[in-house]
């Protein structure tokens, strides 16, 4: 007589999801030779830059254990890395956002120092997508998976994916900003503000609101530089200024730029028409 041993159906199918799991998180090969467009992420997190040297980077949790790590400034790991959680890894970090519902907070909340360093937050389940940012004032839950996160940051094995992009494109000034700055700001003295990076005021674009300011790289990256003059409450938008805007410089004098950055004194000795 013989033995025969047959799961159920309902079992079969339940062991088979196990065995499926387990082997996802098993892997096959490097995660390195993963395609991370491909992956589902489960949590994600997001932090700028600050005044200071805050590291700026994403970190990215996929439903299969995989991880990613894109440093972009003031980091050990500049590039792209991964590394494949423990199942108890994962396990836990998706516990403990269960637990701290990221659903009952608000999407964004306003801060008070424009300095801090931004923080986004972003967890997807069962379809839906839920995205918690700020700066120093976000919920005692929020900051509590921030730790979390960080603390995975900071574990060993990561593996490196991608390195860093080399340079900037060469059509780039990096030692140059384009900034606009808000209605009745003085460019000059508002650049005696970065005297620590040797910041200068150049001229304005012709026909724009945008001025040029250049700095020293020596004394500080142009991505940091960039950075801080983005969060500065007088300034409405900044980027790293163009050669072809180099070409443009002395089409028109300077007296011909726009009717409200004219408001004040044109600096002494920068312009090229009458007073």
């Amino acid at each position: 007589m013989r033995n025969q041993h047959f799961l159920p159906p309902g079992k079969l199918m339940a062991f088979l999801a196990v065995m499926a799991l387990a082997l996802a998180f098993q892997g096959c090969g490097s995660p390195a030779s993963v395609s991370l467009s491909k992956l589902a992420p489960v949590i994600s997190m997001s932090k700028g830059p600050c005044y200071g040297r805050c590291p700026v980077f994403t970190l990215t949790v996929y439903d299969n254990g995989i991880a990613s790590y894109k440093g972009e400034m003031h980091t050990e790991r500049l590039g792209t890395y991964v590394r494949k959680l423990e199942k108890g890894e994962m396990e836990k970090l998706l516990s403990e956002f269960k637990r701290a519902n990221l659903w009952q907070y608000r999407d964004t909340y306003r801060g008070h120092i424009p300095d801090m360093q931004s923080v986004s937050i972003t967890y997807h389940e069962n379809g839906r997508q839920k995205t918690v940012a700020g700066k120093e004032i976000r919920p005692n839950a929020v900051k509590w998976l921030e730790t979390q996160l960080d603390q995975l940051a900071l574990t060993d094995g990561w593996i490196l994916k991608e390195p860093a992009a080399a340079q900037q494109p060469d059509y780039l000034i990096p030692n140059q900003l384009l900034v606009e700055l808000q209605g009745g700001t003085d460019p000059e003295e508002w650049a005696s503000g970065y005297t620590a990076y040797e910041m200068s005021y150049r001229r304005f674009l012709p026909d724009t609101d945008f001025a040029i300011f250049s700095f020293d790289d020596s004394l500080i990256s142009p991505e940091e530089m960039l950075g801080q003059v983005r969060m500065d409450e007088a300034v409405l938008s900044a980027e790293f200024n163009k050669k072809i805007y180099e070409d443009l410089g002395e089409e028109a004098p300077k007296s011909e730029k726009p009717e409200a950055p004219e408001q004040k004194a044109a600096p002494s000795g920068k312009t090229g028409g009458s007073r």
